[in-house]
């Protein structure tokens, strides 16, 4: 007898396409994160006493690159780790590993995005004028992220008649924003 949560290969495949697109998007999320790790802004000190430190070390603009980094790389590992899991065919597990490994690429991919915006940001910094331009986009674009990933992230269903309409008129002005 057929263990009662094993999938039929016809859904396993279909489920399979989908953990397969997470898991390439984790591996990529983690992957440009331990590269942007060890490529830091401003570079490294190469001689003294603080040789093979990071120059902006002591800059706050720094320790936000380096706590969205280091976020969004476990967060991408341990949902890599999950969609692994996801693999072997059982429904409960691909379930789980699904529940635990959306919302934390989610939040992977916020985070990248707030490295990269800091990054830059330090990068321009000593231009007033571009280092506020590169703040403002990065802003607006976290906010349009926020919106889309916060529905997608978060277990909450549309029963709320409130809910329903702030999420139709969102989307529908991201639909308007992007001409689409």
């Amino acid at each position: 007898m057929e263990h009662p949560n094993r999938l039929r290969p016809q859904s396993i495949n279909a489920c399979t396409k989908s953990v397969n697109t997470f898991l390439l998007v984790s591996t990529l999320v983690a992957t440009v994160t331990f590269a942007a790790a060890f490529t830091v802004p401003g570079g490294y000190n190469s001689s003294g006493t603080d040789s093979g430190i990071a120059t902006m070390l002591r800059d706050k603009g720094f320790h936000i690159f380096v706590f969205c980094d280091s976020i969004a790389m476990y967060s991408s590992i341990i949902a890599a780790v999950a969609l692994i899991w996801a693999q072997l065919g059982d429904l409960t597990l691909l379930r789980d590993a699904l529940n635990l490994a959306v919302p934390l690429l989610g939040v992977a991919l916020f985070m990248m995005s707030m490295t990269f915006t800091a990054g830059l940001f330090l990068a321009v910094s000593k231009l007033q004028w571009l280092s506020t331009a590169v703040l403002v986009m990065g802003i607006t674009f976290l906010t349009m992220l926020s919106v889309i990933l916060i529905p997608l992230c978060t277990p909450v269903t549309p029963s709320n008649r409130i809910y329903r309409y702030i999420s139709y008129y969102v989307v529908y002005l991201v639909i308007l924003a992007t001409g689409n």
